[in-house]
């Protein structure tokens, strides 16, 4: 038995083949967003001596930690640093005042009769700040008055030990995505001599070199090698003064942490050396711009290339 197909069988058939002859349309996909590493994304896919880090000299010794004026190189805390954009501190460690223990093993400067930390405390907290903050490779330089047995022993207690990278010696850096997707993303370098036992330990002159630092006047801050390696990718650059009596100078601090110093004197050695500086290390880091300087840099492939917008951050 035949059917008739209706007006509005015809049209419903006639609308499916068009359909089906139509070409097809499709949706462009939405590119994949890569979330920043230590601040930008273009950072990710760059090794880590490609990079330049905000670093604070003698970290720990601040007044607001109770740090006598003869040994504070700031005026607030390693949390405040850390939140102002700061990843890559220098830290003095010493016996404490009283007592050669592991537990009580302390930052100080100097002699820790002019102010301590307990070590541990402090790494507790830059490891608390590294769990809320998973995308920043961190890097912290020991100025070494202990036995390495020490820096096992905070390093472990604090919690930091599962997240430090072993670099090899004339191996190529890995890039922040991969030390980040490894959870490996904290380097630790020493003022020491390398020991196969600790190898996570970095001797930082084997490793990379530094400029001189605590200079009396500003015209006599250089792109100089002071020590270290030259021919290794990691470096400091150093930039801070020192007054008549030989500690940091505060008053001129303003002066050489200044944004348009410091960016001119990391292009200046950026043209000299063919390598931005890895580490723009400052004292007294609430007067001036040192992490927006290094923003700069990292949005830059070359000395040469044009300077890119300041970033309206502020970083006191």
């Amino acid at each position: 038995m035949s059917r008739n197909i209706g007006p509005a069988g015809v049209s419903l058939i006639v609308a499916l083949l068009l359909v089906g002859l139509s070409p097809t349309i499709t949706m462009p996909l939405e590119q994949e967003s890569v979330e920043p590493c230590n601040g930008l994304s273009e950072n990710c896919d760059r090794q880590y001596t490609e990079v330049s880090y905000p670093e604070t000299h003698n970290a720990h010794s601040s007044s607001d930690e109770g740090y006598n004026f003869l040994a504070a190189n700031h005026r607030q805390n390693i949390t405040l640093q850390w939140d102002a954009g700061y990843r890559a501190f220098m830290l003095d460690i010493h016996h404490s005042r009283y007592s050669e223990s592991l537990e009580n093993t302390s930052f100080c400067h100097g002699t820790c009769s002019l102010g301590s930390q307990n070590a541990v405390e402090l790494l507790s907290i830059i490891h608390q700040k590294m769990n809320s903050s998973t995308r920043d490779v961190v890097t912290l330089l020991f100025e070494v008055h202990v036995p390495y047995t020490h820096i096992e022993y905070i390093l472990n207690m604090s919690g930091l030990m599962e997240k430090v990278h072993i670099q090899t010696l004339g191996e190529e850096w890995p890039t922040l995505s991969t030390m980040i997707d490894n959870q490996r993303n904290l380097v630790v370098f020493i003022e020491g001599g390398f020991d196969p036992q600790y190898p996570y330990l970095h001797n930082f002159v084997e490793h990379g070199w530094t400029t001189n630092y605590a200079e009396k006047n500003p015209e006599e801050m250089t792109c100089d090698v002071h020590r270290g390696d030259a021919s290794q990718p990691v470096w400091h650059m150093n930039n801070w003064l020192s007054n008549e009596r030989g500690t940091s100078d505060w008053t001129r601090a303003y002066i050489v942490n200044d944004y348009d110093f410091l960016l001119n004197r990391s292009l200046d050695c950026w043209e000299l050396h063919g390598s931005k500086p890895t580490f723009v290390a400052v004292d007294w880091w609430t007067d001036g711009d040192a992490v927006n300087v290094t923003r700069t840099l990292n949005k830059m492939d070359h000395w040469s290339d044009e300077i890119p917008l300041r970033a309206a951050t502020d970083s006191k």
